[in-house]
């Protein structure tokens, strides 16, 4: 009788498939090791050679308590209002804090919260050369 060929089966070779997910795998864990702290523990000095720009929103925190938006006293109900304003004439959403070494951590950190809430997207932390 007469007999049909066999029909080859479809398959795929998963050999360089999985040689690519390996290799995807190695690269996402060296490259997620290499990510920064994001608040560095030994503020505030530090030994970094960054240059700011001239053009930047800068809130300052003095022992007190006070709150300064470019070098100018703010109170506390106005200062998502004239970060808001600073932020847009200055066409940035970065904010540089300097805080003195003795402001309470927390209150450090409520003020980054009001800072977030008048539109700031990016927080730099401003420290003194370490010595």
């Amino acid at each position: 009788m007469f007999q049909r060929p066999k029909r080859p089966g479809l398959s795929i070779d998963m050999a360089p498939l999985l040689d690519v997910v390996f290799l995807l795998l190695i690269f996402f864990m060296l490259t997620s090791s290499f990510v920064p702290p994001s608040v560095p523990l030994n503020l505030p000095q530090a030994a970094s050679g960054e240059v700011m720009d001239s053009a930047r929103v800068l809130v300052s925190l003095d022992r007190e308590g006070r709150v300064f938006v470019a070098e100018t006293e703010v109170g506390d109900g106005d200062f998502e209002q004239v970060l808001r304003r600073e932020l847009e004439s200055n066409a940035t959403d970065t904010v540089h804090f300097r805080g003195d070494q003795s402001v309470d951590y927390g209150l450090f950190l409520q003020w980054i919260g009001r800072a977030r809430a008048a539109g700031a997207r990016q927080l730099h932390l401003v420290h003194d050369p370490a010595r």
